[in-house]
């Protein structure tokens, strides 16, 4: 009897995919040799400018790289019953009964589990009655140090089981959980099967509507839908914290969940590939949980993202650009995930350098402004539709541009700590009002004011006829720019005063499970 492996089926892509992938690696090049060939080096914004052009053409270049082929395994299912242990781990901090209860209720009813253990990173007496009740097993933890991560080891003490389901508090799984990810396991290699993160509250404004369509577009889509399969193809898939199966034997090869960053889940999947494991990734959602629902969650939890990215990048042993083990695909696809976090700094230059170059009338680059701002602005249209091709519907040419506009503070909010060398460890709120402190959305106007300032200003010396070359070639480029700002602060302005009740708010925890496991994908996504 031959040993199973997991075998992938790539997608048959359109014919021009191909061609459009030549085009653009032969483009890239040629473009990043003639911008660093009319670098101004006698202005001090002109390595600024070309130090941004060159950031954007590299990650553009490491993500058009990645999503070239994409890639699913063939279904692995197993019949029922179980015989291999399988247990639920659900690490929880704050979140209420609400949110925790039809997550333990669901994880009790997975067919095939052994036991669910509610891990409390504290002694909350309410969460013990309830796990005692539904008959899941209860362990608290005082010391609250490693976070999740040290939480999540916790429990590890406590079982035995060959193969461990992590749960985000407020993710409810289906039924059928393992035995959608559990056959994948045959492959002694596999140490990790990933499931997309999916939620039941579509209300969110981290939601667009289709038009025509069913369901709706998520911010998080062109990651779940569009980048995950396509790691799928280099065995760089990457275990997001929660929806996962692991094999415990994996996990003990790396002394356990990685406690030493705040974004633990990232952190243990690149140690589970550099010590030769392999991942999966399943586009089917087998868990639905509560996305964020006001800017404030938004903005703390891209901020926690970025800073544990950063971290591990810049001041880990573990980072991508030193470890050891993995291959040149895993190492260039954990690269890209993180330097993308650095996208904040290059989206205030790109602010900034217009009305530089307007304020002195000197341009960040030698020759004819006009055949550079025409370059610029063509290479640049053109990435974004390659990538948006590339992205095969999961890629919004506004909406995913508005949402990479609006995590510019998270972004830059997150470099103190990475300089100075400290974590943030957080959880995201759940079940929060709409509305937001003021403070923080007076941050994103001041940001749009920002934007549509250097627009104001340049249309002003286009149409005094200073600098005209320079004016039109900025008003285009700061024209764009603002109206992916304007985008998301209009959308989340009329987000926050539209009065919705949510569906779920008043339903017991069996009212929701039962309406997720009877109504998944489609019927949730009109909810």
């Amino acid at each position: 009897m031959s040993l199973y492996r997991v075998q992938q089926v790539t997608d048959r892509d359109p014919p021009h995919l191909p061609l459009l992938f030549a085009t653009f690696m032969t483009l890239a090049p040629v473009f990043a040799v003639w911008r660093t060939a009319v670098v101004n080096w006698g202005v001090w914004y002109g390595p600024l400018a070309w130090l941004a052009e060159m950031f954007a053409v590299g990650t553009t270049t490491l993500f058009v790289l990645s999503l070239r082929r994409r890639t699913r395994p063939l279904p692995r299912d197993v019949e029922p019953p179980v015989t291999r242990t399988v247990d639920i781990l659900v690490p929880t901090v704050n979140e209420p009964l609400p949110v925790l209860e039809p997550t333990v209720l669901g994880a009790l009813r997975v067919r095939g589990v052994r036991d669910v253990i509610v891990l409390d990173d504290g002694v909350r007496n309410e969460v013990r009655d309830m796990a005692d009740r539904l008959g899941a097993r209860y362990l608290p933890r005082a010391a609250r140090d490693g976070a999740k991560a040290g939480n999540l080891n916790h429990g590890l003490t406590i079982t035995d089981a060959e193969f461990i389901v992590t749960l985000d508090a407020d993710h409810i799984p289906l039924p059928e959980f393992i035995e959608r990810t559990l056959g994948y396991f045959d492959d002694p290699d596999v140490a990790v099967v990933q499931s997309p993160q999916s939620f039941f509250n579509t209300e969110s404004f981290t939601f667009r509507r289709r038009h025509g369509a069913e369901g709706g577009w998520h911010e998080q889509e062109m990651f779940y839908g569009g980048v995950q399969p396509t790691k799928n193809t280099t065995n760089s898939a990457i275990f997001t914290g929660t929806s996962a199966m692991l094999r415990r034997s994996a996990l003990d090869s790396v002394d356990g969940f990685a406690p030493d960053t705040s974004t633990e889940d990232i952190h243990t999947s690149l140690r589970l590939h550099a010590r030769g494991w392999k991942s999966v990734y399943l586009e089917t959602p087998l868990a639905y949980g509560l996305e964020v629902e006001n800017l404030r969650e938004y903005y703390g939890t891209r901020r926690r993202w970025a800073i544990g990215s950063l971290h591990l990048l810049f001041r880990h042993p573990d980072s991508p650009l030193r470890v050891r083990g993995l291959t040149l695909h895993q190492r260039l696809n954990y690269l890209s995930a993180m330097v993308a976090h650095l996208q904040g700094i290059n989206r205030l230059l790109y602010l900034l350098i217009p009305v530089a170059a307007l304020t002195t009338g000197v341009a960040p680059v030698h020759g004819p402004y006009a055949v550079y701002g025409l370059a610029f602005l063509a290479f640049t249209v053109f990435s974004i539709w390659v990538v948006v091709r590339f992205g095969r519907g999961h890629y919004h040419m506004l909406h995913s541009e508005a949402f990479a506009v609006a995590d510019t503070l998270p972004m830059l909010a997150a470099l103190p700590a990475v300089l100075l060398g400290e974590r943030e460890f957080g959880v995201t709120q759940k079940r929060t009002a709409r509305t937001t402190d003021q403070r923080l959305k007076w941050a994103y106007r001041i940001f749009a004011l920002a934007e549509l300032s250097a627009l104001g200003f340049a249309v002003t010396r286009l149409v005094q006829g200073e600098h005209v070359v320079i004016a039109t070639w900025s008003a285009a480029f700061l024209t764009l720019s603002s109206a992916y700002v304007l985008a998301f602060l209009i959308s989340m302005e009329r987000y926050e005063r539209s009065p919705v009740t949510p569906w779920y708010h008043d339903l017991s925890p069996e009212e929701l499970y039962r309406r997720i496991v009877a109504r998944p994908d489609r019927a949730l996504a009109r909810s």
